[in-house]
């Protein structure tokens, strides 16, 4: 499945093989079909520990003591920093999931849904009354510039968007002006 992941993050999944993955691994060809029937169900299994890897390093930096302006900037750190490190798995979790079909694009969606959940947790109460499905716009907003720079071969560069990262974030919460002083906070 790690196999997998690198070869998808690197060719696409429409362009790698089951040969490209089992090559990777360094498996035979009867290893891989005793777990897997094709690739698809393959790469099933491998969106499973993307999607894991993901939510392990947003909920590790999100404890819910913290205030949450504080959780919100650090778990967008540590989500950055991951895919900044490991363009592969950046590329296969945000590019290449979405052209896998739609169970696929269904468990992505998922994901954003959840992280969209621990944006909205320990918010607290405020007066002005959101949408249903805010975080998730949220949330949605930051996967689509995460994506453009992704599919640019720009991950080096992620980190240098952590400020526009976090506006997008912010602002259906605080509004333009403070989601903009934090963001020129962090510049």
């Amino acid at each position: 499945m790690e196999a997998t992941i690198r070869v998808v993050g690197r060719k696409g999944y429409r362009a790698a093989t089951v040969g490209d993955a089992i090559v990777e691994a360094r498996a035979s060809r009867a290893t891989f079909y005793k777990y897997f029937d094709d690739k698809h169900d393959c790469f099933l299994a491998a969106t499973d520990i993307v999607e894991e890897r993901v939510l392990a390093a947003i909920e590790a930096s999100c404890h819910l003591e913290r205030p949450w302006r504080e959780r919100v900037r650090d778990g967008l750190d540590s989500l950055v920093e991951l895919l900044a490190a490991d363009p592969e798995l950046a590329r296969t979790a945000l590019i290449e999931m979405a052209a896998a079909g739609a169970e696929v694009r269904g468990r992505q969606l998922a994901t954003l849904a959840r992280i969209g959940r621990l944006l909205e947790a320990g918010r607290g109460h405020t007066d002005t009354e959101l949408p249903v499905g805010t975080g998730l716009m949220a949330v949605g907003a930051v996967a689509g510039l995460l994506r453009d720079e992704i599919q640019a071969d720009r991950c080096e560069e992620l980190r240098s968007r952590l400020p526009e990262l976090l506006f997008a974030l912010l602002v259906p919460y605080l509004g333009p002006q403070p989601a903009a002083e934090e963001m020129r906070a962090r510049s």
